[in-house]
Parts: structure tokens; C-alpha cells; sequence
């Protein structure tokens, strides 16, 4: 059964506070495996993303292009990402055919951080299967190969998931959000960030194409936040940042998966 555009809303608002532990931020382990600038004595490292080009996405690689923390980005999608601020000499950008992602398994060796910020919907998807396979299969597929390709390395994978995710659930949206976090956390990476944010609104500039529940979003953005405890809708520029700053602490100590809900995002985001 799909979700419909009210019943996204509602998940978000119902996000569930048991969901979030380790939250706690400490040092990097395995330095070793990070490379050092020559005028900076800041780690760095590289990484791959797919869904660059989406919401989140667009808003990630400029984040981490401007970073001193990252000094390769690798980009995985059907298009390359436009991007042509500081930073763009970092993107090692590649258009790649999903169906065939076996074929690139070569450009996921020795990276230290993957993101995935590849989402649609089910009417965009224009069925259950489409929408399974883009929001499930594809992050689950490179997943697995980004774990193949760095067998000895311990690796950080952050996944950008939704609030209300719940592999129990009987509704297409949350139940396939929550099966991916559920199926990439068996993989055992060394550390896993999920990110749950409430429903994506825009809050830089505006796309041609806005979803219904989206328009809603924007205008009831910060009197539901307020009502709500900041759980119902994020702006895609403050989801982007607190995915940046997570990552950039690298495989903290503690729980091997952490949860960030609406709320720790937009806390991150703040600085607060």
C-alpha cells in the first residue's frame, strides 16, 4: 500500500524518540587510513555518494566540497552533479548505469565515508516495484559493493533514511525506509549513521517541480516543528550539514549505528 502525501506527514510527526542512542561524538579511529594536506595537518578523506543530484544530495556535495575534511568526491548517478563552487576540484564525478553498478565496483576502492541520499516517492516512481528498487535495491547494492571493494578497511556508511521508518510497518514509504536501515546495518560497517528527517522542504532556492506534501511543509514548517518538538519537517541545507559534520568525525567510538532524528538534525545543523 503506498503513503499517501498526509499520512508521510503523519509518520513524521510520529517519529519515535526510542529510535535515537548513541549520539555521543568522539575521535577518529584509524587515523592511519586518512590522508594529511600539505599545508593543513587536518585528516582527510574520500568518499562516494549516490543521489548527488536530488534534494539532499545537491546540498551534500557542495557541503563536502567545501570541507577541509574531504579530498576526493567520488559521484555516482545517471548525470553528473552541477556544481561549480569551492571545492569542485575534489569531484571525481562518474554517470553509471545502476542495473550494471558491478561494472564500477573499481571507483568505491579505498574510500573511507559513503553516502546515499537517493530517494524518490511512489507516485514519482510510478510504481510499488520502481520505488522498492530505487529507495531499497540500488543503496543496498552499492552498499554491499562498497564493503566488498575495502574488505580490511573499516568503513562509515551515513544513510539518509525518514522519520517514522519501521520495517514492521504495513505502508510502502516508512516500511521500505525502515528495511534499508535494517539490511545495510547486517552489513557490519564500522560505524553507521542513519538520518532521519521529517519531510524535505527547501529552504535555499526553490525547484521548478514541488510535491504537494512539500508545499504544505514549507508553510507549516515552523509552527508544526514548534508543536511537535522539531520532528515534522527539515530544510534540505540543514539535513545536508549535519550528514557533513557526522561524517567528518569519522568512526567514533560506541555504537556501531547511530540515529539522528529530526530534532539531533536540526541541533547539529544550529550548532546547538
Amino acid at each position: 500500500m503506498a503513503l499517501s502525501q498526509f499520512e508521510i506527514l503523519h509518520c513524521c510527526i510520529r517519529a519515535d524518540d526510542a529510535q535515537l542512542k548513541g549520539l555521543g561524538f568522539c575521535g577518529v579511529k584509524e587515523r592511519g587510513a586518512l590522508m594529511t594536506t600539505e599545508h593543513s595537518s587536518t585528516p582527510t578523506m574520500s568518499a562516494f555518494i549516490i543521489g548527488g543530484t536530488g534534494m539532499v544530495g545537491r546540498k551534500l556535495v557542495a557541503e563536502l566540497s567545501q570541507s577541509d575534511h574531504f579530498s576526493r568526491i567520488v559521484t555516482l548517478g545517471r548525470r553528473v552533479v552541477a556544481y561549480d563552487g569551492p571545492g569542485k576540484e575534489k569531484l571525481d564525478q562518474h554517470v553509471v548505469d545502476f542495473g550494471k553498478i558491478e561494472e564500477h565496483k573499481a571507483l568505491l576502492e579505498n574510500l573511507d565515508v559513503g553516502f546515499n541520499t537517493l530517494g524518490t516517492t511512489r507516485a514519482d516512481a510510478g510504481s510499488d516495484e520502481q520505488f522498492i528498487k530505487i529507495d531499497h535495491d540500488i543503496p543496498l547494492h552499492v552498499a554491499r559493493l562498497f564493503k566488498e571493494a575495502n574488505p580490511s578497511k573499516p568503513l562509515h556508511f551515513c544513510l539518509l533514511s525518514s522519520s517514522g521508518a519501521s520495517a514492521s510497518s504495513s505502508l510502502l514509504y516508512p516500511k521500505t525506509k525502515g528495511l534499508i536501515e535494517q539490511h545495510i546495518s547486517e552489513l557490519g560497517f564500522a560505524k553507521l549513521s542513519i538520518f532521519q528527517p521529517g519531510i524535505l522542504v527547501y529552504d535555499g532556492e526553490k525547484r521548478e517541480k514541488t510535491r504537494f506534501a512539500e508545499s504544505i511543509a514549507v508553510s507549516l514548517h515552523k509552527p508544526l516543528n514548534f508543536l511537535t518538538g522539531g520532528r515534522a519537517a527539515s530544510g534540505v541545507t540543514s539535513v545536508a550539514k549535519a550528514i557533513r559534520m557526522v561524517a567528518e568525525k569519522g568512526i567514533t567510538p560506541g555504537s556501531p549505528v547511530d540515529f539522528y532524528d529530526n530534532k539531533s538534525i536540526g541541533k547539529l545543523a544550529s550548532g546547538n
